[in-house]
């Protein structure tokens, strides 16, 4: 008896250990901190999106700062490739979407980035710890996170670690396939917390805000076709000219019937401001809105809008972006 009895103590000490290695009462401590005593970061790093042979690199600064009339959010994103940026700002006045190269700036009404997960805010790094397959580990360089992956654009990814240091600085957060293959890789360079910034860095801009950026399409390149069509056949293709400009309808038929409408941008000499009345999508560095059965594309260069009755907000998602990859093949 007292065997059996010393046996099953032994067990319960191996279970409160390994729950002590899972759970550190010390983690726990440092994340209620972090939580209580940080009221802004900023975060700079690299994300890289792998899909079959693409891949795409972004390079990315995210700032968050707690006010008296809310939180405001500020992400900087430059697709490396194509050297060129776009900017996500909330304010207590809106969402904004700045595009630098057209000159432009669109105002949304919405939750953005709270309407799903971004693995380049800490607050999407610490709301993993709240699911309930959550593992914390302790590793030479801090503590170690793992828990599923829910990213509605990226469907293919089901777990995700993200790696804290120390002094509970992410270093790096990574997305794993079914296959245990990395898809989704964000790398941090620097962390700060309670940083002061500008009086006006969460502020919208209100004169030019244009730069040059890289052109990676020509008009001879349109129009372009989507590769993920859903059996659906091309039924007919027309150009026409709208606003000075030329502008591509390719009309899909099949029981998931949709029409894609395309045209390149021009940059604007003074500085536009955009009122959409839809939702903004953010797509791990692409950037969409949705009103009602319309789905477009919030792009440097290009204007690309699929229309659909038949198509979920996540298909019409694929359509542009199967278009997208068709561009960098």
């Amino acid at each position: 008896m007292k065997v059996k009895i010393a046996a099953a103590a032994g067990i319960l000490v191996l279970v409160l250990g390994g729950f002590l290695l899972l759970k550190p009462d010390s983690f726990e401590k440092k994340v209620e901190k972090l939580k209580e005593e940080t009221v802004s970061y900023q975060m700079s790093g690299s994300m890289e999106l792998t899909n079959s042979e693409d891949l795409k690199s972004y390079a990315i600064t995210s700032s968050w700062m707690k006010t008296d009339e809310g939180e405001c959010f500020k992400v900087e994103m430059t697709d490396k490739t194509l050297n060129q940026q776009q900017i996500i700002l909330k304010n207590h006045e809106g969402v904004f979407v700045i595009t630098p190269s057209l000159n432009q700036v669109f105002k949304f009404q919405g939750e953005w980035p709270t309407n799903s997960p971004k693995p380049y805010l800490l607050q999407t790094m610490l709301d993993l710890l709240e699911h309930e397959e959550v593992k914390c580990t302790n590793n030479s360089d801090g503590y170690l996170i793992e828990a599923p992956a829910v990213y509605p654009s990226a469907t293919s990814l089901v777990m995700q670690q993200v790696q804290f240091s120390k002094d509970m600085k992410p270093l790096y957060l990574r997305g794993y396939n079914a296959d245990n293959v990395c898809e989704l890789t964000m790398t941090f360079s620097q962390v700060d917390y309670n940083i002061a910034f500008e009086e006006d860095y969460f502020k919208q801009p209100v004169t030019s805000i244009h730069t040059a950026a890289s052109n990676y399409l020509e008009e001879a390149d349109l129009p372009l076709y989507p590769m993920a069509v859903f059996d659906a056949k091309l039924v007919n293709s027309t150009v026409s000219n709208v606003d000075g400009g030329t502008e591509h309808v390719l009309e899909f038929s099949g029981d998931r019937a949709f029409t894609v409408v395309e045209k390149q941008l021009q940059s604007s000499d003074e500085l536009e401001l955009i009122e959409i009345n839809g939702e903004l999508i953010e797509a791990l560095g692409s950037l969409y809105y949705y009103n009602g059965n319309k789905l477009t594309a919030i792009s440097t260069q290009m204007e690309m809008s699929v229309y659909s009755d038949d198509l979920s907000v996540m298909e019409m998602l694929q359509v542009l972006q199967s278009m997208q990859v068709s561009i960098m093949k």
